[in-house]
């Protein structure tokens, strides 16, 4: 199985993190696979969780995984609140 490349979120996610978030997003998916570990996220709006879930159907659409690590309370309220419980495929 082809290793996971990591990438740490944490703090408060908005519409003002979004492009630093699609970049970040974009290198990590352009060096393969992507496990996010969103433990120390404290909140998130719906700007960062549409780049996420925008994330996931392009790392779908090029043959990419991008998947949340086991423990993300802030983005599972995010997601819920959104009506996106479940989390959405490709995300989970």
């Amino acid at each position: 199985m082809m290793q996971m490349t990591p990438l740490t979120l944490s703090g408060t996610l908005r519409l003002q993190d979004a492009p630093g978030l699609i970049e970040r997003l974009a290198a990590a998916l352009a060096a393969g696979d992507v496990e996010i570990d969103a433990s120390g996220v404290l909140a998130v709006d719906a700007a960062a969780v549409q780049v996420l879930v925008s994330a996931a159907r392009t790392a779908g659409a090029t043959g990419r995984r991008l998947v949340l690590a086991q423990d993300h309370p802030a983005l599972t309220d995010a997601f819920a609140g959104l009506a996106l419980d479940p989390v959405p495929e490709g995300l989970a």
